[in-house]
């Protein structure tokens, strides 16, 4: 269309210019200047040779658009234009989504080998694509690795099956993200990348964690695991357009996993400067003076983080209960201790803080 009008404009302008040159002809018998400043722009001095000039290219335009080649290029032009806008733009935008994808995919073998103890591949065992990417997997499970290194903020076993949760929330927003129809986007690049560094650091840290032994506490599981939460929260500080419950989800509860990870190194471990190795009502003070800090007291906080701060801490309330319970000691003297220790009243008493958020309006 832009060609065929820019041919119409160049053929008008060379019989514009005929006609004024002839009249001007016609009426003086010589040629003179023609006044117009904005045609002289274009014509300084129309005379018979920029005549042919301008009508040989005006012709020659004409001849073009009626050429073979010319119309074929044509089409190859307008055709590749639908493609970028209907076909080339959905596949780049799935290939952005690719490596989130895949990220997502191995966290979420080593979130399942770390739960069900699948344990290192075994020589003479089928060498299937599961086998092969869990091979680093320790046969150490989420619970067997909290009762090696037990701390009176640890929370009931129950409470991790919030990584499947997290791994199906991470699916549905990533596939609707590079399946949506039109233009919008609902995760940018930076999003993306941000979610695949995530994945693969919390794939560091159970397979570190899935490696512990008894007295032999990884010191990754303490340095690592504080990157997911930082990566994860990065788009959510950059206020996002859509309410992006995965990475909500996955930042709220990786928080707490980090703060877990720093109260079984200070307990287990003793090897941070300055802190060394304490006792575990000190290390559990220190966790709930932190999640207090970090977590309850933020303003404006999502639903989503509101529901994994009660759960989590629900969590913990259950297993000091029954721990105190299965020891055998009579309720009336378990429960005894329990109101004695500091750190199970702290505990409590986040509790009730949590649950008052989780039913409030005030919060965002």
């Amino acid at each position: 269309m832009r060609a065929c009008t820019s041919q119409l404009i160049s053929l008008f302008l060379a019989l514009l210019t005929v006609a004024h040159t002839d009249a001007f002809q016609l009426n003086t018998g010589r040629r003179i200047r023609i006044p117009s400043k904005s045609f002289q722009r274009f014509f300084p001095n129309p005379s018979s040779s920029s005549k042919s000039v301008v009508l040989s290219q005006a012709a020659t335009s004409l001849e073009d658009s009626k050429c073979p080649v010319t119309q074929f290029g044509n089409r190859v032009t307008r055709n590749l234009g639908r493609a970028d806008k209907y076909l080339l733009s959905r596949l780049i935008r799935i290939a952005n989504h690719v490596p989130a994808l895949m990220s997502l995919s191995y966290f979420g073998l080593i979130s399942m080998a770390s739960m069900m103890s699948m344990g290192p591949m075994k020589a003479g065992c089928d060498a299937t694509l599961s086998n092969v990417l869990t091979r680093t997997v320790g046969a150490t499970t989420n619970a067997e690795f909290a009762a090696l290194f037990p701390t009176l903020v640890t929370p009931a076993s129950f409470v991790f099956l919030v990584w499947p949760m997290i791994a199906v929330l991470q699916l549905i927003t990533v596939s609707v993200s590079a399946l949506l129809p039109g233009e919008e986007e609902i995760l940018s690049q930076s999003d993306l990348s941000a979610l695949t560094i995530a994945n693969l650091c919390s794939s560091a840290w159970l397979v570190s964690s899935s490696n512990a032994m008894a007295g032999a506490l990884p010191l990754s599981s303490f340095l690592v695991l504080p990157l997911v939460p930082i990566f994860t929260g990065y788009p959510l500080r950059n206020k996002p357009k859509y309410i992006l419950w995965a990475f909500q989800v996955y930042s709220s509860f990786t928080t707490i996993a980090s703060m877990l990870a720093f109260t079984v190194e200070i307990q287990h471990g003793g090897r941070i400067p300055l802190i060394g190795k304490v006792g575990a009502e000190v290390a559990s003070l220190l966790f709930l003076s932190l999640y207090s800090l970090s977590s309850l007291s933020v303003v404006n906080k999502t639903g989503a983080k509101r529901l994994v701060n009660f759960g989590a801490l629900s969590g913990i309330l259950y297993n000091r209960v029954t721990a105190v319970l299965a020891s055998g000691v009579g309720a009336l003297s378990g429960f005894g201790s329990l109101a004695l220790s500091v750190s199970f009243l702290g505990t409590v008493g986040c509790w009730f803080w949590s649950l008052k958020e989780l039913f409030s309006s005030s919060s965002a």
